[in-house]
């Protein structure tokens, strides 16, 4: 049997940008023609938009009063701790500058304590944000329209300053298997659902139990 292979295609199509006005699954099926011991694709791809649209939501309930919507009380006291912040400054301002400087990345103990928030923040703004039914991140939206499954988010995937500016430094993997993409596509421009591995349903579901917009 045949060992799956991994192709990152994010990757491949920097240097392939002649090819990007073709569809995404006839580049797999090119791909897989050429190379037919592939049997699994997959991208690595970035975030773009996720930390603004986070600073946004901590300023949007930082002057509402909902900032206790985002995070259990158990998470603002942790996040408090590791902040360290002046006193009188609230968590979420703190937070906020944080998150749009990237100085959180320097410490290890803020790491450990926004991991799993970012983590479920991420995947309900992947997953849940949507621009007229379809997904508001701009790469999300091009890998779902071409069949993509949502498959894994990936925490400290980029850490270079423009992985942490953009995403936190979160990147995620969109799979494609090819007897599931045109029935992926259809569900998801006829029906607005999102095709999602139980990896990111888990976190969809954390958020909706633990946040609130």
């Amino acid at each position: 049997m045949d060992v799956p292979i991994l192709i990152y295609l994010d990757l491949i199509l920097l240097i392939l940008k002649g090819l990007m006005a073709l569809k995404y699954d006839l580049l797999l099926l090119i791909f897989q023609s050429e190379f037919p011991h592939m049997a699994q694709f997959s991208s690595l791809s970035p975030i773009p938009g996720f930390s603004s649209w986070l600073q946004g939501l901590l300023s949007q309930h930082r002057q509402e009063g909902r900032v206790a919507d985002l995070l259990s009380e158990q998470e603002w006291r942790e996040v408090g701790q590791a902040i360290d912040s002046n006193p009188g400054t609230p968590a979420a301002d703190s937070l906020r500058k944080l998150i749009a400087t990237g100085e959180w990345t320097r410490s290890e103990k803020l790491c450990h304590a926004l991991e799993p928030i970012l983590m479920r923040l991420c995947a309900w703004y992947l997953y849940g944000e949507k621009r007229r039914g379809l997904a508001l991140n701009p790469v999300a939206n091009f890998h779902l329209q071409n069949g993509a499954t949502m498959w894994r988010i990936n925490w400290h995937a980029d850490t270079s300053p423009r992985g942490v500016a953009n995403s936190c430094g979160i990147m995620v993997n969109y799979r494609y298997f090819l007897n599931e993409t045109s029935t992926n596509r259809a569900l998801y421009l006829q029906n607005k659902v999102v095709a999602a591995s139980e990896q990111v349903l888990g976190l969809v579901s954390q958020f909706q139990k633990n946040s609130k917009l």
